[in-house]
């Protein structure tokens, strides 16, 4: 019973969390924040930042089932492992870009935190790879997935990124 009252605790936060600073960046009228407003490889930045939403889009299409998860489980894997791809491919993509600007702060530090939302999606999807083998073995703590400590980190990583690339969207202008 205690377990189930920090877990809800903990999803009460991170949902107001999340929702917080939306609701407080819709009322105000900023635009890019001082820092990046010097931003000389904008179009590049914009691009990495779609491809990471698209991903994110895809991550949500993961679905974890605990009783069928013996007939899903190569398939779910395979899938998760694509996505990660698809993440280190981005952070190439940040790499080249941090060598080709970087003697620009402002394009640094921009694409630092494209780095930080691609790496807390990997991480995300790790800990979805982890549930997954866990399942498969019966593990007690895996198959109450309501219960579960495996989802407490899977969540705290989406909504880490999720944070962050709400606060790209609405505090910078990217168009």
């Amino acid at each position: 019973m205690k377990k189930r009252r920090i877990l809800i605790t903990v999803m009460l936060l991170l949902s107001i969390m999340i929702n917080v600073p939306t609701s407080f960046a819709q009322q105000s009228n900023y635009a890019i924040p001082p820092m990046l407003q010097n931003i000389k490889g904008k179009n590049e930045l914009v691009s990495i930042f779609n491809e990471i939403k698209a991903v994110r889009e895809n991550i949500s299409t993961i679905d974890i089932n605990a009783l069928t998860i013996k007939d899903k489980s190569n398939d779910l894997k395979k899938q998760i492992n694509f996505y990660i791809t698809q993440l280190t491919d981005i952070e190439t993509k940040i790499s080249s870009f941090n060598r080709k600007y970087s003697d620009s702060e402002p394009d640094l530090l921009f694409s630092q935190q494209l780095s930080i939302i691609a790496e807390t999606y990997k991480m995300t999807l790790a800990q979805q790879l982890a549930l997954i083998d866990s399942l498969l073995r019966n593990d007690p703590e895996a198959s109450t997935l309501f219960h579960s400590n495996y989802l407490t980190y899977i969540y705290y990583y989406l909504s880490l990124g999720d944070q962050m690339l709400a606060y790209i969207d609405v505090y910078y202008d990217l168009l």
